[in-house]
């Protein structure tokens, strides 16, 4: 049993809060997970975006996420410096990551930003593993999102924890039984 993770992100600036979401599920269940994110496509060649969809639409969206075969694991870190995002990023990663590690998870697929950011997450990624906060098994690489609908769980995931934190938990409490958050303060 292959376990694989995608990871996404939600930044909301006015509540001070970095959600990093992952969906671990098994690599055997990546076809069906695909399938059910290219049905909520909006327009073929396009992706589904949380930022882009209205309530109705991100409700549909988290409905068929919470029907899957998955696990989604959500560090909150909070409170975010604007100016610090990506001090914010490495944290709540090195958490996440943590997390997949000892839940098993051998390939974990972050969404790509660019290429300076992508070095960046790589660099972090090195350093925890010289500091052992995660092992060497479990594999991390970058994915865009128009390639593999399956990082497009983690953007539904992010964005429903993400409006939780805003004031709106419609959207998590239809994820809560597959749930697990782990809340930082961020230095």
């Amino acid at each position: 049993m292959t376990w694989i993770a995608t990871v996404d992100e939600s930044i909301r600036i006015d509540d001070r809060v970095y959600v990093l979401a992952a969906c671990a599920f098994e690599e055997k269940d990546s076809d069906v997970a695909r399938d059910t994110m290219r049905a909520l496509e909006p327009r073929a060649g396009h992706r589904l975006h949380w930022h882009d969809r209205k309530p109705p639409d991100r409700h549909e969206a988290v409905k068929a996420v919470a029907q899957l075969s998955a696990l989604h694991i959500v560090t909150v870190g909070a409170p975010i410096d604007p100016r610090r995002q990506e001090r914010a990023r490495r944290q709540c990663l090195e958490t996440l990551l943590f997390h997949l590690d000892a839940a098993g998870v051998e390939q974990v697929w972050l969404e790509s930003r660019n290429a300076a950011a992508d070095r960046r997450d790589i660099a972090a990624v090195d350093r925890f593993r010289a500091r052992r906060v995660i092992g060497h098994a479990i594999r991390i690489d970058h994915a865009r999102p128009l390639d593999d609908p399956l990082l497009w769980l983690a953007d539904i995931v992010a964005g429903a924890l993400g409006a939780a934190e805003g004031g709106d938990p419609t959207f998590r409490e239809l994820l809560v039984p597959m749930l697990t958050e782990h809340r930082i303060r961020l230095d």
